[in-house]
């Protein structure tokens, strides 16, 4: 399957997650009906017959109460959990880690998440530790691929070495792509209203527990208040059950479609395989202490609780059989080795060796490459791409790559990227004048390099920066834009990079970025002036003469069901209007979505080849419809479009 046919599946998924929660919902309310009849028997106030149970109606009451108690214990957790993987990562105590740290194991981390990132084609997630964990373990959440945010166990960074943190990463990034962040939130949420019944029980039995000290003359109904109690909490203990068993039918076959992937994006079994092999060397190393395990489980890379019913209940495989699965030959060989090469001390985090001429050809010469080939290769990075990452990322001088891990820096490289296409004392001019004339001597220190630095590389350098960006206050965020905006302005033309960056910040750093979107589009037919104002940008985009451009035109909108459609002007593609457009796109099936981009590459492909400024609006877009689209390998980058 592609990234879309996955992306798709997840969605789909969510039905099988409601099954789920209805079948639980319903043995919940039988077995509470059952523990509320007892209780009034018990008391013999109400005695009722299990024919006066249903005739008077008694059970509507207990079981629509019931309901209302799950669904209001969903809701809230689902309330909670709006602001996306942010929330997932603050609710389990974890720390946010500035990406200008100099602790080694944290730039090891930083460095591995920064080439998967510019592999992946992703902006790169918020990183988060958890410092009080000393297993192996991680996890991402949020509720789309752009908006992801990983975890990480201290133990994960200090226990493994480079090759294998980076498997475990390419793990993650492999849940990232395949969609399963959404629905493992809302995993979240349904679980937190099924075990709700039980912490109702706990708290009538602690208040049954005092009324019976106070007043023992009222024992009789104090009683029958704490077999409720008890019978509730037994059920709690049913809902826990019936959780696991969710999360283990939701979760476990992922986990060997995610360590698959891993190897195939680094090309390395024996990476997922170590860090398999030392999780199970020690009993209980990827266990987690957190008082929110339970919560996050599903999610982890390795289990995260000790449980019964390992076959039943575990929302992962075994180990062994995952090691296997990777590399057949490992543990064979693994075994015959002396235990203390297995605790040898991890090699220097991001210290690499100089790119190969293999890595040097992957990164020049033109790109050629068709509208499928494009297609298909979104969500799907390949090893290539990761040799092409690395390279990229030595590229990036140690200063510049100090101003993306920071605040005030990062915004100095958004800044220096524009003032690089316009006139300098114009660019600083309207700086000043928006209140960013501290950001001169920044400027100053890497205008040259950003001046210098290959056009195709500036989009995965925005996308290291996008992290520190998202930290900023909600204020300073609105100022940043607006002064972006009027930067681009100032000099009376928009470059087709203008647009796209412009594009790319707004929709990372809304207030919204991180919540999900509802998919409400599942036909061409419900976006028919969408689709024509952004196939006539694409039209524009290209140097194709006017009757090429409507000829390509023409085909795109066939291939919508669109037989007769008008080439809009450059004047009705501003950004506001595309902008607008893509939005809307975003809530398309994702099957749609493939369309869609496939058309698009289709128009900027007439002559099949891709020009940088072609290959960042592609990436634009892709990007608008949380469809991570890797860089295209190969190019000079000698070229820049106008719109």
């Amino acid at each position: 399957m592609d990234f879309f046919d996955r992306q798709d599946k997840a969605r789909k998924k969510t039905w099988l997650l409601a099954l789920y929660f209805v079948a639980a919902i319903f043995f919940i309310m039988v077995a509470v009906n059952g523990a509320f009849y007892f209780f009034f028997k018990f008391v013999e106030a109400y005695p009722y017959t299990p024919k006066t149970w249903f005739t008077e109606h008694v059970w509507m009451y207990v079981t629509g109460g019931t309901l209302l108690v799950i669904l209001t214990g969903s809701f809230t957790r689902l309330a909670k959990l709006s602001s996306g993987g942010k929330a997932v990562a603050q609710m389990a105590g974890a720390r946010l880690l500035d990406l200008g740290s100099h602790k080694a194991n944290e730039k090891k981390l930083i460095n591995v998440v920064e080439e998967m990132s510019i592999a992946s084609g992703t902006p790169m997630p918020v990183l988060y530790i958890m410092d009080d964990e000393d297993g192996i373990n991680a996890f991402v959440a949020g509720y789309k691929p752009t908006e992801a945010v990983m975890v990480v166990t201290r133990g994960t960074l200090e226990i493994l070495n480079r090759d294998e943190l980076q498997a475990v990463v390419g793990h993650e990034f492999s849940h990232i792509l395949n969609g399963d962040m959404r629905i493992n939130i809302r995993l979240m949420a349904i679980l937190a209203g099924i075990l709700i019944i039980g912490q109702v029980g706990q708290f009538l039995l602690r208040g049954s527990g005092r009324q019976r000290y106070q007043h023992s003359s009222k024992g009789r109904g104090t009683s029958a208040l704490m077999v409720l109690a008890f019978g509730l909490m037994l059920i709690g203990y049913v809902g826990l059950f019936f959780g696991r068993l969710i999360k283990a039918a939701i979760s476990r076959q992922r986990e060997f479609l995610a360590d698959a992937s891993s190897v195939q994006f680094t090309r390395n079994p024996k990476g997922i395989a170590g860090a398999l092999y030392k999780i199970q060397q020690t009993t209980g190393r990827s266990l987690l202490t957190n008082l929110r395990a339970e919560d996050v489980s599903h999610m982890c890379f390795a289990e995260a609780l000790k449980v019964n019913m390992q076959s039943l209940l575990a929302t992962h495989p075994p180990l062994e059989q995952r090691i296997k699965a990777v590399d057949a030959s490992f543990l064979k060989i693994q075994r015959a080795i002396d235990i203390q090469t297995r605790q040898r001390t991890n090699r220097d985090s991001i210290q690499q060796s100089p790119p190969s001429e293999t890595q040097k050809k992957s990164a020049s010469g033109a790109i050629h490459t068709n509208a499928q080939q494009l297609g298909d290769s979104i969500g799907n990075p390949a090893p290539e791409h990761m040799i092409y990452a690395a390279a990229m990322l030595q590229s990036f001088t140690p200063a510049l790559m100090e101003n993306v891990h920071n605040t005030a820096g990062a915004k100095s490289v958004i800044y220096a990227l524009l003032l690089s296409n316009m006139k300098t004392s114009t660019g600083l001019a309207c700086l000043a004048e928006h209140g960013e004339a501290a950001q001169v001597k920044r400027l100053n220190v890497i205008k040259t390099e950003i001046k210098n630095l290959n056009k195709r590389h500036r989009l995965p350098l925005i996308d290291l920066a996008l992290p520190v960006l998202k930290q900023l206050p909600t204020q300073e965020t609105a100022v940043f834009l607006s002064t972006t905006e009027a930067l681009i302005k100032c000099d009376k033309k928009v470059t087709l990079f203008e647009f796209v960056l412009l594009t790319i910040l707004k929709k990372h750093l809304d207030k919204n970025a991180g919540k999900a979107d509802k998919v409400n589009i599942f036909s061409f037919k419900s976006a028919h002036e969408e689709l024509t104002l952004l196939m006539s940008l694409m039209g524009h985009a290209g140097k194709q003469t006017p009757k090429k451009k409507q000829i390509a035109f023409s085909k795109a909108m066939l291939s919508f069901g669109v037989k007769s459609a008008a080439l809009l002007c450059v004047e009705q593609c501003k950004f506001n209007a595309v902008n607008r457009v893509l939005i809307k796109l975003n809530r398309m099936s994702p099957l749609l979505k493939k369309s869609v981009l496939v058309a698009c590459a289709d128009m900027l492909l007439d002559d099949g080849v891709v020009m940088p400024a072609e290959a960042e609006l592609l990436r634009a877009v892709s990007e608008m419809l949380d469809c991570p689209m890797p860089p295209l390998l190969g190019g000079d980058a000698k070229s820049e479009n106008f719109l």
